[in-house]
């Protein structure tokens, strides 16, 4: 059986002549079934308030205006497009996702652990899409299907946090199970503004972290209140949080750690200096391929706003230039752009 929901597959009409048999590629008559590009279409029906479910015909129409031989899953569960992508990924002259970063982030992780890779072509759904809108992706869904269509491939880095991937994002402290605690349904229906109310209730709870950690570029050790290690224009929808020069195949992190303050009344200043780069005591930026952190007890991390498991220690890599994803081309992007 090949997956526990079944693939439904789209094949573009051809010319009749004589009944087609797919297995051997030859109609009746004989005569030979031209070569159809095979596209592998993964899907969470639930991101981003299900609209993928409204516009999944129109991406189709797009895909099969050029000679795609598609095939459909939807995902029904937690690391299934991760399985999906897996087992038979390698058997597809392209991968299609839709859906948020967490999909996105299963699809990649699947051609790391399925040892290939393919060029890699993103429809985002999700509520807030950093990865995204750092690559300049269409948010309208048959705009985003045609410049991957039409696009080219951009090699973009990756990151490993020790046994584990992620695509832009890994983060521990503060806020970060916001992320993957606010449920599929509250932002199905608030959209970002979900994460800032899940946000506001975990204000109370806010603690520090004493570790320390490890880089060419810098080292130390304290309290610390946040971490996030980022390779993305936004996060969590605000658009320059992660640092400047920011560049996706570079080889390079942006780091970002925030000690914990002595004060309450710290905090404005803190965020201003995350939201507008200004310095501050309590806020350390750097970019680096490597860092490492020692805990002194387990801290939960979130990947690509996905659980990423609690750990004492952490090894955060960047393996660079490993994700071939399809962008628009330099004039789709711009007229694409709101």
């Amino acid at each position: 059986m090949l997956c526990r929901a079944p693939f439904l597959t789209f094949i573009r009409t051809i010319p009749a002549r004589g009944r087609v048999l797919i297995q051997k590629g030859l109609s009746a008559d004989g005569w030979r079934m031209p070569a159809m590009k095979r596209m592998l279409f993964i899907y969470n029906p639930r991101s981003g308030k299900g609209v993928v479910r409204t516009q999944l015909s129109y991406i189709l129409e797009e895909f099969s205006k050029e000679d795609y031989e598609i095939v459909v899953h939807p995902t029904v569960e937690a690391k299934d497009a991760t399985r999906i992508t897996q087992e038979f990924g390698d058997a597809f002259d392209l991968i299609v996702c839709s859906g948020g970063d967490g999909t996105l982030d299963e699809v990649v992780t699947g051609m790391q652990t399925g040892r290939f890779t393919r060029p890699l072509g993103y429809i985002p759904a999700g509520s807030t899409n950093d990865y995204a809108s750092s690559l300049g992706i269409p948010r309208e869904m048959t705009q985003a299907a045609r410049s991957i269509i039409n696009g080219t491939v951009y090699q973009s880095d990756l990151g490993r946090l020790n046994d584990s991937y992620f695509v832009y994002v890994a983060a521990f402290g503060a806020f970060v199970e916001v992320s993957y605690d606010t449920p599929q349904d509250m932002k199905n229906l608030l959209g970002h503004a979900a994460y800032v109310i899940k946000a506001m209730q975990t204000l109370n709870t806010l603690k520090a972290y004493h570790l320390r950690y490890e880089s060419e570029e810098s080292s130390g050790e304290g309290d610390f209140l946040f971490g996030m290690i980022t390779n993305s224009i936004s996060v969590g929808g605000f658009k320059g949080i992660t640092g400047t020069g920011v560049t996706l195949d570079d080889g390079l992190f942006e780091v970002n750690l925030i000690r914990m303050p002595a004060l309450a009344v710290e905090y404005p200043a803190i965020i201003n200096s995350l939201l507008n780069k200004t310095p501050n005591k309590n806020v350390i930026t750097f970019k680096t391929s490597r860092i490492e952190f020692w805990l002194d007890e387990p801290v939960a991390w979130t990947r690509d706003g996905e659980f990423g498991g609690k750990r004492k220690h952490a090894v955060v890599e960047n393996i660079p230039r490993a994700i071939p994803m399809i962008v628009p081309a330099e004039e789709d992007e711009q007229s694409s752009t709101v």
